[in-house]
């Protein structure tokens, strides 16, 4: 089970962190969701990273994409303190969520069914480092 978290947590990041390369206009996919000409459904939040007066889907992105790296870190047990597991996939997945609700479309369905397979092995499964460790 702890791969499998593992691959799901560098997925989270994957996908959080494609807005800061996008793909050409027109060429976003399921496994690389935004393009160059994507744009949020709420005007006057800026757009990604390369659109001028960005600031919330940068910031979004950064906090999901980090912290789904460093929580898939945390489950080696090598830098990152076991306890910041949890707050870290809490975090990561809000993050995620409402990153791919400002750009809700065909693409942000897998990214955001990645988020809830995360939130509820989290919250209902009660995983963690503990748990994952012996999976």
């Amino acid at each position: 089970m702890r791969f499998v978290v593992i691959v799901l947590l560098i997925l989270g990041a994957h996908f959080s962190l494609t807005p800061f390369a996008p793909a050409a206009a027109g060429k976003g996919w399921a496994l690389w969701p935004f393009a160059t000409d994507s744009k949020p459904w709420l005007s006057g939040v800026g757009g990604l990273p390369q659109q001028p007066g960005s600031a919330l889907t940068p910031a979004l992105a950064g906090v999901a994409g980090l912290g789904f790296l460093v929580a898939a870190l945390s489950l080696f047990r090598l830098v990152i303190p076991a306890d910041w597991w949890s707050p870290l996939v809490l975090v990561s997945t809000v993050a995620s969520l409402l990153l791919y609700a400002l750009y809700f479309g065909p693409w942000a369905l897998l990214p955001m069914a990645i988020d809830a397979v995360l939130l509820w092995g989290m919250l209902v499964q009660n995983w963690s480092v503990i748990s994952l460790g012996s999976s």
